[in-house]
């Protein structure tokens, strides 16, 4: 547990520190990731959900991976959302959902 002190500095700057490596890079990403499979599959919930990496793209672009796990409708089912970013301006291009087959 982390005590927060008011009056101490060095414990603000600490507690800061704490918060920022609790956010990983790709999170930006991943909240974007959840939202746009929530509109594609309304009425879907997200059960789980995976980050698979960043993989270089074409030219200055780079795709952010994930696999979002979604329950609709009595069925389970995999959805692997591709975002491109354009890595000069961290601008989103594109989004792609493919939804994985079951078995």
């Amino acid at each position: 547990m982390l005590l927060l002190s008011l009056s101490n500095p060095e414990t603000v700057q600490a507690d800061s520190a704490v918060s920022q490596v609790s956010s990983p890079s790709y999170a930006k990403w991943g909240r974007i990731a959840m939202e746009e499979t929530a509109k594609a599959y309304r009425g879907a919930s997200i059960v789980d959900y995976k980050y698979e990496g960043r993989f270089r793209g074409a030219s200055a672009d780079e795709e952010e991976r994930f696999l979002l796990w979604l329950q609709q409708d009595g069925r389970e089912f995999g959805v692997r959302v591709t975002l491109t970013v354009d890595t000069g301006s961290d601008k989103l291009i594109a989004v792609k959902l493919r939804e994985l087959q079951t078995r």
